[in-house]
């Protein structure tokens, strides 16, 4: 049986999410969601440059059966990198490239055998398989696009 589809579903979710912003209004698309908080123009490109980054760091090389090159992080100068990137995007260009290194994660983890997904490989620091990635990537959507959906449902301040 081929579950690849059906593991791959998830992550195709967030395309449309991302596309259907294009409609919201400029207040809501540039507004915090909560005091203190990222706009959805921010954590749009917070999603999109950990996507690229996974991509060349983690998927890239799984797909091509070589060691990952993981570098060390700093979450919060990364995250601060994402937010002040988006910002200076346009919107229609943010969201083509959060759709953009979307597609290519999703075209590069079809090139993995749906049997090796189980598989743990080295990052340097720890291990990770295709199916960890997608479930970790998935919660970290849902999150995101759920503060999204309820500061769009239920207005701004």
């Amino acid at each position: 049986m081929n579950d690849m589809p059906e593991k791959l579903a998830p992550m195709c979710e967030l395309i449309d999410e991302v596309k259907a912003l294009a409609d919201i209004p400029e207040d809501q698309w540039t507004g915090a969601i909560a005091e203190g908080k990222w706009s959805p123009q921010e954590i749009i490109g917070h999603m999109m440059l950990w996507d690229k980054h996974f991509l060349e760091h983690a998927i890239r090389p799984m797909a091509a059966k070589e060691p990952m090159d993981m570098p060390k992080v700093e979450l919060d100068e990364f995250n601060r990198k994402a937010a002040a990137y988006a910002r200076s995007q346009g919107r229609q260009e943010l969201i083509d490239q959060t759709v953009h290194w979307r597609e290519q994660i999703i075209g590069e983890l079809k090139r993995i055998p749906e049997e090796e997904y189980a598989t743990e490989y080295s990052t340097g620091s720890g291990k990770l398989s295709v199916d960890e990635y997608l479930a970790d990537f998935y919660w970290h959507d849902r999150h995101h696009m759920n503060q999204i959906h309820h500061y769009i449902a239920n207005g701004h301040k």
